[in-house]
């Protein structure tokens, strides 16, 4: 069996709130920049990635696909790279 390791965590701050600053960012830009620096503060190589996890609250519209996915793919990690999206509302993002 292998071994499961976290080896980095980021997330970004309120930053979809409808006056904030990056209200109008697409959430998986957003996403996709706080995995690409996740990935560089581990200090790996992107391409070893097998997955994504990602925490989100509403998984609707425009994010209503597989957000982690798509963001990992928007991050710079290889098409082999699987995601999973949690939704745990407010908690998503712990």
């Amino acid at each position: 069996m292998s071994d499961a390791v976290i080896v980095s965590t980021a997330r970004t701050g309120l930053g979809k709130s409808y006056r904030g600053a990056l209200n109008n960012t697409h959430s998986m830009d957003l996403a996709g920049h706080v995995i690409e620096h996740a990935v560089a503060r581990a200090g790996i190589d992107p391409a070893i990635v097998e997955d994504v996890i990602l925490g989100a609250t509403f998984h609707e519209g425009a994010q209503g696909k597989n957000m982690a996915r798509l963001a990992a793919i928007r991050a710079g990690l290889p098409v082999t790279t699987a995601g999973l999206s949690i939704n745990r509302f407010c908690s998503s993002g712990l």
